[in-house]
């Protein structure tokens, strides 16, 4: 074992494991727990003059208060026996995969990652984001290439190799530079120089940048494609050179078959590539920044939708339709596979024939059709759960103010949510997929008081629910359009597969514009959405998956057994809440939570005696 002095604290520092080698050092584990060691072949002055500026001022973190390493800094100088500075100490990112493993269609599939091109976008996203914040403290980041980015399951990426960025001393302007590059990131400006002569700008990240997130929206380099000119086909280096892309005018270069092509996008995220790509190849100052690649990101990736065939397809709301279907009916090949989603629910002893279908928010007219069998037709705006009366609720509207008439209901009266998936012919982590759906039912017309308004309603009862006395005849039938909620995947074989991301929702809430997406979050607040709408089971699958991506948050615990609690699964809360306090033992509302579920339950239980 090898034994180094750390520079900060004098303190020993025990090199374990070696880990990794390169032409320039090795990197080490060490017996500081999530800190590991490089130390350099040869620790020249200049280099060691870089580490100390690096080690005096680091950038500040963007995401700590996510408990996320967004870069592997310089934390101290790692010294021998006699002073010699010989590499350094810094912080181990882990649980992460390289960026190849996440944007390369056939290495997720080897490792058997529940990829998605909304995980990919928000990938992208933050990105964007980290290389703003880089920015913002004067650091260039000179070699960004796939393997010096790490991504972990909640999208959060890493940059490592921070050693290799250019400095700039904040006192005496000394500019210590980044001696590497790329092949396929080094912009035009850049190739064939010297690069320990050059200083770098932001601008040369920027074509970096938007190499990496054409990779991951795309799969691919976007200077490779068919040739089309005499001859073999250039290198790639010599086609980046020219300019030769496939949406360059006059270009070489042409889309291949398997291709995904660029107006598949959102239009901000193909104008951003085509200034970069085009005009930033005479021109660099008109590449995008990354600020503004974050900003068209995030447009991109709130306006993107859930397909309704496959769950695990997310297309681009400009684009109109499901890009991937399309793509695996021409080419036999899905790059995001995933689950069939089924597009019709049904209930048994359908009329025969119906004269007329009415418009489901013609509420006027659906309260002069009281006692009468009828079709309705109409898009769900809101769902409600009633576990404890059985009681199922799609909504066709929302109450105005200004009328004395309510909006046409779906009533399903069930004996439990798994009956209920039974009973209309969709999966349980499905149920909400119906908002925004267009449904038509044929039933007879109730009409609801509730509150001085007139709610005309066509209820749906479950053969299996022993205390309903009358069973209504109705038949319900979606129609495919998009969908805009739907739950998370509990596809166990996918699980089992250890998936990067399982988010199934095309819009996620407004993010902080100097925080990168969270998708633990994202789940928390579909989760909280749900208990609104007195939803607690899909609240729980929420939870579930918001727990899964981080197990150390009190909260999500507490939350999820208040759902629990709501149900009267007092066990489950209770256990939920023990977890909370675990983790945060001054939680107040998860210690008084607790005693009333206690109390609940001993109740519960002298009941049942």
């Amino acid at each position: 074992m090898t034994i180094l002095f750390c520079g900060s604290t004098g303190e020993q520092i025990t090199l374990t494991n070696q880990i990794n080698s390169s032409g320039e050092g090795t990197v080490w584990q060490t017996d500081r727990t999530g800190y590991l060691a490089k130390v350099y072949h040869f620790p020249d002055h200049e280099r060691v003059e870089k580490l100390k500026v690096m080690v005096a001022n680091p950038p500040k973190e963007p995401n700590s208060h996510l408990n996320h390493i967004s870069f592997a800094w310089p934390k101290s100088l790692l010294k021998d026996s006699n002073g010699w500075v010989l590499g350094f100490l810094m912080p181990a990112i882990t649980g992460s995969l390289e960026l190849l493993n996440v944007y390369n269609s056939k290495r997720r599939m080897d490792l058997g990652l529940g990829v998605h091109w909304y995980f990919l976008h928000t990938v992208a996203q933050n990105i964007a984001s980290i290389i703003q914040a880089i920015h913002a403290e004067s650091y260039v980041i000179g070699d960004i290439k796939p393997q010096n980015i790490l991504v972990n399951n909640r999208a959060l990426p890493s940059i490592i190799d921070t050693d290799s960025f250019q400095v700039r001393h904040p006192h005496n302007g000394q500019v210590y530079r980044c001696l590497v590059g790329s092949d396929g990131f080094t912009p035009v400006e850049l190739l064939g120089q010297d690069l320990s002569t050059v200083e770098q700008t932001e601008v040369h990240d920027c074509f970096r940048l938007a190499v990496i997130i054409y990779l991951l929206l795309f799969g691919e380099h976007p200077f490779k494609g068919q040739w089309t000119g005499k001859g073999d086909s250039p290198e790639p280096t010599e086609l980046l050179r020219r300019g030769f892309w496939a949406y360059a005018s006059n270009s070489l270069i042409q889309p291949g078959p398997h291709t995904i092509p660029l107006n598949v996008v959102h239009p901000e995220i193909q104008q951003c590539f085509l200034r970069c790509f085009n005009d930033g190849q005479t021109q660099p100052d008109l590449r995008p920044t990354a600020q503004e690649w974050k900003k068209a990101l995030e447009v991109a990736r709130n306006q993107l939708i859930a397909c309704s065939s496959v769950d695990s397809h997310f297309y681009s709301q400009s684009y109109g339709r499901c890009y991937w279907c399309e793509r695996a009916s021409n080419l036999g090949v899905d790059i995001f596979p995933g689950r069939a989603i089924p597009i019709q629910m049904s209930v048994v002893n359908a009329p025969q024939s119906q004269s007329k279908i009415f418009a489901a928010d013609n509420v006027s007219e659906l309260l002069k059709e009281k006692g009468k069998e009828i079709t309705v037709e109409g898009k769900v705006v809101t769902t409600n759960t009633h576990p404890d009366t059985n009681k199922y609720i799609l909504n066709f509207g929302r109450r105005s103010p200004n009328s004395n008439y309510g909006y046409f209901r779906i009533v399903i009266l069930s004996p439990n949510i798994q009956s209920l998936s039974e009973f209309i012919g969709i999966p349980l982590n499905s149920l909400t997929e119906l908002v925004g759906r267009d449904i038509e039912v044929s039933g007879d017309i109730e009409i609801r008081q509730l509150k001085n308004r007139s709610y005309p309603q066509i209820v749906l009862t479950d053969p299996k629910l022993p205390t309903e006395k009358k069973e209504s005849k109705p038949i319900v039938n979606t129609k495919r359009t998009r969908v805009s909620h739907q739950y998370p995947s509990t596809n166990k074989a996918t699980a089992a597969n250890k998936p990067l991301a399982k988010v199934k929702t095309h819009k996620t809430p407004n993010q902080p514009s100097n925080q990168v997406i969270n998708l633990d979050q994202n789940y928390y607040k579909q989760g909280s959405d749900c208990v609104k709408l007195g939803d607690y089971h899909g609240a729980i699958q929420f939870y579930n998956q918001a727990i899964k991506l981080n197990p150390n948050n009190a909260l999500f615990y507490r939350r999820r057994g208040n759902s629990f609690f709501y149900l009267k699964d007092y066990n489950m809360a209770i256990g939920d809440y023990q977890r909370a306090l675990h983790l945060a033992p001054s939680d107040i509302k998860a210690k008084s939570n607790l005693t009333i579920a206690l109390e609940r339950l001993r109740n519960q239980n002298k009941g049942n005696l």
